[in-house]
């Protein structure tokens, strides 16, 4: 293990920078700059459905094994795309996603006839089973002993020719809940994706349900439905990628409705979510949507592939997943970034409050960087290297401060801090008066409790510093950006750690 002495300072992307780029060589560099120019949105967007369907694709045949880890972590994804009304979702959803469908679109020919087949054996196993039946009870109704032995194991042995429902692949479902996902997942292959570029209701939906099942399957543990009515079961294996998109209303909505809920469950935590920059208003219209390049082509060539070959096209089940590794120099980073990430927990540091978050990304990066290497390998080499864990990464943090923006959620004492700082600075200006904490009382209306177990953190953060006895002298920040923001939220750490003029948060 790399040692935390010399951990070299992560270099974390400005909130404004450009997303990361993979050289111009990558196939699925070109189809995301092909398809962000054509239907005229954020390469983001793209570069989000486009991890949505490489995670479909390989989900069913791959698996990623961490540095230093004994487990082997699936490689799905979950993806939130967050964009307004007018942004073409839809279009972008629709274009990246069509070598699914049509992969989808053929496979419920086959799901079809596999059903027919089972129903017309089913149906002649039942008349076997009617006539054994019949004469069992003509058996009985003789007392023919042995007429009745003979009609028992004819019975038993049919019994054991009974057929058995095909495993039909279905692989996107658009409007679902964790439940009924399960149970189509036991029914079916179990790898799913749960997909649309509309998501309010299935967002909503899944806030007011239990979410442990779906924790459980990005976990890639088994899920076990225990019923009082009907027959319990057990999910194995499954597989399931999330590839949401919506508007940013809705997640508002979401959050203050049940956003603690969700953090608490641990299932926001799992999903990288990315606001798209809006391209409203500097559209000039003159997408075309020919492909004469060839770039999607070939990336849905690739996913077409994938599919074909991770997927079973009939009758059957998964085979063994593929072990995916990591390069040793890939694996050196992989360490240096798994440290950098669990320092900044610690307090004062950006995952302070985002623990939850934090605990995941290593290995969401992980399973971006197993993605990338299975749609750029020229061969069929199981190594994930050094190049491609860092654009991973790089990209995996573009989302994680995303998640920091948008999601994380700050402690009552932030909050008071917050409120604090407010009032002193609507009262007092940059004037840096002394003031008492029963003038800070008088105008946050708070408890004198909260009010002390705040102070320190203003202290700490640099706004206040004692000046005698319960009395304090305020110092403003210069910079109106480095104002605290929700009491000490990741957001004005992250304008310190991002800005320009300090391109590297060090320790």
């Amino acid at each position: 293990m790399t040692s935390a002495d010399t951990i070299k300072p992560l270099e974390l992307p400005s909130l404004y920078d450009d997303w990361p780029r993979l050289p111009e060589t990558s196939r699925l560099q070109a189809m995301v700059d092909l398809v962000a120019m054509e239907i005229e949105v954020a390469p983001e967007m793209v570069l989000t459905a486009a991890l949505g369907a490489l995670s479909v694709a390989c989900q069913a045949g791959y698996v990623v094994k961490m540095p230093g880890r004994k487990v082997k972590h699936p490689v799905s994804l979950m993806l939130l795309t967050v964009a307004n009304s007018g942004e073409r979702k839809t279009a972008v959803e629709n274009t990246v996603f069509s070598s699914v469908r049509a992969f989808q679109k053929k496979q419920e020919a086959i799901n079809q006839k596999l059903v027919r087949e089972h129903d017309y054996s089913l149906e002649i196993w039942k008349h076997k089973k009617s006539a054994l039946i019949s004469t069992l009870k003509r058996a009985v109704k003789e007392d023919d002993e042995e007429a009745i032995e003979t009609a028992e194991q004819k019975l038993d042995a049919l019994e054991e020719e009974k057929p058995e429902a095909p495993s039909t692949i279905n692989l996107l479902y658009e409007d679902t809940t964790p439940q009924a996902l399960v149970k189509a997942m036991y029914d079916n292959l179990p790898a799913a994706c749960v997909v649309s570029s509309e998501a309010d209701g299935i967002l909503n939906g899944f806030a007011m349900q239990n979410n442990t099942p779906l924790n459980s399957l990005w976990s890639g543990s088994d899920v076990t439905v225990h019923r009082t009515t009907r027959e319990s079961f057990t999910l194995s294996k499954g597989r399931l990628t999330m590839a949401l998109m919506t508007q940013e209303s809705s997640v508002d909505e979401y959050m203050r409705k049940r956003g603690k809920r969700a953090r608490g469950s641990g299932l926001l935590a799992r999903f990288l979510p990315v606001y798209a920059t809006s391209t409203i208003g500097t559209r000039e219209g003159n997408n075309s949507e020919n492909d004469n390049s060839g770039y999607l082509s070939r990336f849905h060539e690739r996913i077409s592939k994938l599919l074909n070959a991770t997927l079973p096209r009939t009758k059957g089940k998964l085979s063994e997943p593929i072990v995916l590794t990591f390069t040793p120099l890939a694996q050196k980073e992989w360490e240096t970034a798994y440290q950098v990430i669990e320092k900044q927990c610690l307090s004062g540091g950006i995952y302070e409050n985002a623990v939850d978050h934090a605990s995941k990304l290593i290995d969401n990066i992980g399973r971006i960087a197993a993605l990338i290497h299975l749609c750029e390998r020229k061969d069929d080499t199981t190594e994930i290297s050094l190049e491609t864990f860092e654009w991973a990464r790089d990209i995996g943090m573009h989302y994680s401060l995303h998640f920091l923006k948008y999601f994380s959620v700050p402690t009552q004492v932030q909050i008071d801090a917050e409120k604090i700082y407010q009032k002193l600075f609507a009262k007092l200006g940059n004037t840096q008066q002394a003031f008492s904490l029963s003038y800070v009382a008088q105008y946050t209306r708070l408890p004198v409790n909260a009010i002390r177990q705040a102070i320190p953190l203003l202290e700490k953060e640099g706004h206040v510093a004692l000046y005698s006895k319960d009395r304090y002298q305020f110092f403003p920040a210069p910079d109106p950006n480095d104002r605290m923001a929700l009491g000490g939220s990741p957001l004005r750490r992250l304008h310190k750690a991002t800005n320009t003029t300090h391109p590297k948060y060090s320790y």
